[in-house]
């Protein structure tokens, strides 16, 4: 599944969760609201991690516990992500 994750600028724990993103390998879309980027709904928290549709999945710190998690799993950059899907491994 295609998630988009929301963040904005001095957001303490927008940083850790991309750093996390990096370091996990998955490939995001990031929108940073303060420099213009639109969400699809009212966000209160950041960030915010919700999927191409619309749909709120996770925000602040659980958004790393959620992609963690097998099946919701973003894609990762790469070969690593191609073998992943071929041969169901990971």
């Amino acid at each position: 599944m295609k998630y988009q994750l929301f963040i904005g600028e001095n957001c303490h724990d927008c940083q850790k969760v991309q750093k996390t993103i990096v370091e996990l390998g998955l490939k995001l879309d990031i929108k940073n609201l303060d420099k213009g980027d639109k969400a699809p709904m009212d966000l209160f928290i950041l960030p915010a991690l919700l999927t191409v549709k619309g749909d709120l999945k996770a925000y602040g710190m659980d958004i790393i516990e959620f992609l963690k998690e097998e099946e919701n799993t973003a894609p990762t950059a790469g070969l690593k992500s191609f073998l992943q899907r071929f041969w169901h491994f990971g």
